[in-house]
């Protein structure tokens, strides 16, 4: 007869399951058009849910008259642009006691950083979404590719409004970088006055094009097969952020203790020759 002896099996509940010290994060898309529009959060910081942003109209000059001096004066009639703050956003989770008190990590903790990728996924979204309402647009819907005419348009339309040369941005979704990568004017190192370590080719990065700096999000808008990336001027695009995001533990109700994080903020296109949406 064969000796007896204790493995595995007989001692299964001698076995810990042993969870790993390091948690896996998500990946994450990077934010950044908060970084990049034109910001009010200093007029709503203290109180308020609109904020009246009022335009200045460019005046003309004219010609005046070598015989009497006079000169035709100007009216124009100048309008608000309104910043709505109507955007109240949160996510909780409620914990059951038991849960607290036999697991390893620190729910608050680990999970704060997630509520704030929510949130900050949702204002960006948020902003996006105004790409569908500028007026001024080029390209074709549901291609999945913008070609190298459609950005020289966009340039074009800017400059015709006299839109200043700094702070313009380029917003596409990923499907738009494989497709700008694939235009060889833009990664030749022989077009480009660029080393070999800052081309697209070794680093993946477009840059900047046409004095536009090219950013990359998957949040760009999308309806249907629909998708309007922007091409944009700092003051394009506005946003107000009046509470921001906060993650707080709130009382405890029965054997759950919740937490949660929100934010309060508005957004609005402001000055629409300063966009163009390009369509794909």
């Amino acid at each position: 007869m064969a000796d007896a002896y204790m493995d595995q099996t007989t001692h299964a509940a001698w076995i810990p399951e042993v969870w790993s010290k390091e948690l896996v994060v998500a990946r994450e898309s990077v934010l950044v058009l908060a970084n990049l529009v034109k910001r009010f959060d200093v007029d709503v910081a203290q109180f308020g849910d609109t904020i009246h942003v009022p335009s200045v109209t460019n005046l003309t000059a004219g010609d005046i008259s070598t015989t009497d001096g006079t000169l035709a004066s100007q009216s124009p009639t100048e309008a608000n642009v309104d910043i709505t703050i109507d955007k109240w956003k949160g996510v909780i989770l409620r914990i059951l006691d038991i849960s607290k008190a036999q697991s390893k990590f620190d729910f608050m903790a680990e999970y704060s950083g997630k509520m704030g990728y929510a949130l900050g996924v949702k204002l960006e979204q948020d902003l996006a979404a105004l790409a569908a309402g500028l007026s001024q647009t080029v390209g074709t819907y549901n291609t999945n590719t913008v070609s190298d005419a459609n950005l020289r348009d966009a340039v074009q339309t800017l400059d015709d409004a006299r839109v200043p040369f700094s702070d313009r941005h380029l917003f596409v979704k990923p499907v738009i970088k494989n497709a700008l990568l694939g235009i060889d004017k833009f990664v030749r190192y022989d077009s480009v006055a660029r080393s070999a370590g800052e081309s697209p080719i070794i680093k993946g990065n477009i840059g900047e094009l046409y004095g536009v700096m090219c950013h990359v999000s998957p949040e760009v808008y999308k309806s249907g097969n629909n998708t309007s990336n922007m091409m944009f001027h700092r003051d394009a695009l506005a946003l107000a952020v009046q509470k921001n995001l906060k993650v707080e533990q709130f009382a405890r109700t029965g054997f759950l203790t919740p937490i949660g994080a929100s934010q309060l903020y508005g957004v609005k296109e402001l000055r629409d020759d300063h966009g163009v949406m390009i369509k794909s």
